[in-house]
């Protein structure tokens, strides 16, 4: 957004109303649990990708078959934009409220199913199809899911607060990450078969998880200034994705290139460096991932920090810093990993590097939230966050194992999360403090 262009969040032409603290908790609550669900059953594809890569892509090669399963986890990105315009439209249309419920209940089910499809040794080529058909379908519904608690959180937040409240959404992803990494630590600490049922367990217990937080979701009331904009006289938009590439288009490009420059550093160093450890460097899995959810676990908990302090400092200064250690960290962390000589000697690198996205997640998806007016903000925010989101995450894992079977360099993988911090960098500088005081009276 240029520093002269009208905030579009005020002054308000729809005067949204009163939400209780009580109504505020319960969106709180909800839209950080349903988040955390929602990317635990997403990731837990990615964690097992080892395990299971050889039961649905047989090959004379692991690294090759690892390779096959993460390319049908970059599949599931693929979804992710069809899944954003179509929950983000329907979202700007009907509401926040029915789609927070929708995006979860496919995910749930498409997860569940994976847990229970037979492998190649059973059916032969309709193994694979049938799992890329599903992570699709996961896709579909991730594309709806973090935009959609984004959107509503941020509506719900008191005005001189929506740094801390958008800063939930981003925290779930993160306790979503860490509860996949414990549950498949605990799952192959247990004594159970991983290579023939045990890796199915972390994906059928989606099941009791999508039940309860449907049932948390249910209670949810609709976001004020959706409401009052749904009662007026102009109401609610019915172009919602024309309206946002006519009157937003350089806000959707710095949606997308600041969600490359967020996710690409990040999943570095919440997913794919559990694969580095245990197919490159050889590590035990169920130590891999009891590391990794440790190290989550210990920083998760700044996300909130960093979203208060966007508030008090602004959205730039906080995202700066975070943005500009992502571009210095990656390479250095690899280049370590490598020469490690035993897997707790990774813990306090590790846990240096993931201190860092908090300080980038936290400020940086609020002001995308605010880049939007509420008319189009689900849609908007949908297609910058999923098409960067195909880049980073979708197929950083991939690119990553790429780097490092062509270059044999353990460095490799960094470079190209330091590439993704730049495009952030360069997306930031052109980008306006929206937390800035005529922003702060906005409702």
């Amino acid at each position: 957004m240029s520093p002269t262009k009208p905030d579009p969040r005020g002054p308000a032409t729809h005067p949204a109303p009163a939400v209780s603290d009580l109504t505020r908790r319960r969106a709180l609550r909800a839209s950080l649990v349903g988040t955390v669900v929602e990317y635990y059953e997403f990731t837990i594809y990615g964690f097992l990708a080892v395990v299971f890569g050889p039961l649905f892509f047989p090959s004379a090669s692991p690294a090759a078959a690892t390779l096959s399963a993460l390319t049908v986890y970059g599949a599931g990105y693929l979804a992710r934009p069809l899944g954003g315009v179509v929950w983000g439209v329907l979202g700007d249309r009907f509401g926040r409220r029915p789609i927070l419920m929708a995006t979860l209940l496919v995910m749930g089910i498409a997860s569940s199913l994976i847990g229970v499809l037979p492998t190649y040794a059973s059916i032969g080529l309709a193994a694979p199809i049938l799992l890329l058909v599903l992570r699709l379908f996961a896709g579909f519904s991730a594309g709806g899911e973090w935009a959609g608690a984004l959107t509503y959180i941020t509506e719900m937040a008191p005005p001189r607060k929506r740094g801390l409240y958008g800063s939930v959404p981003a925290m779930g992803v993160g306790i979503g990450f860490l509860s996949a990494a414990l549950v498949v630590a605990l799952v192959s600490g247990s004594g159970l078969d991983m290579s023939t049922w045990g890796w199915r367990i972390p994906f059928l217990a989606c099941i009791p998880l999508t039940v309860v937080c449907v049932a948390l979701r249910y209670r949810l009331e609709d976001s004020p200034e959706f409401t009052a904009i749904a009662e007026s006289a102009e109401g609610v938009s019915r172009t919602p994705v024309r309206d946002t590439v006519r009157q937003h288009p350089l806000d959707v490009l710095r949606v997308i290139a600041l969600t490359i420059g967020v996710l690409g550093p990040s999943t570095l160093g919440k997913l794919y460096i559990a694969i580095y450890l245990v197919q490159e460097k050889d590590f035990p899995p169920v130590q891999v991932y009891t590391l990794l959810g440790l190290a989550l676990a210990a920083t998760v908990w700044l996300f909130p920090v960093m979203g208060a302090k966007s508030d008090s400092i602004g959205r730039r200064p906080v995202a700066w810093l975070g943005l500009s250690a992502s571009v210095i960290l990656p390479v250095p962390l690899f280049l370590y990993v490598d020469s490690a000589g035993s897997l707790w000697a990774v813990l306090p690198v590790l846990l240096v590097y993931l201190l860092v996205e908090p300080f980038v997640s936290a400020a940086v998806f609020t002001s995308v939230a605010e880049f939007f007016p509420a008319r189009t903000r689900f849609t908007g925010i949908s297609i910058g966050l999923n098409l960067g989101t195909i880049v980073a995450a979708g197929f950083g894992p991939a690119i990553a194992t790429s780097l490092v079977a062509a270059t044999g360099w353990a460095g490799a993988p960094g470079v190209w999360g330091t590439a993704c911090a730049v495009i952030g960098l360069g997306a930031l500088a052109v980008t306006r403090e929206t937390n800035s005081p005529q922003d702060q009276g906005s409702p």
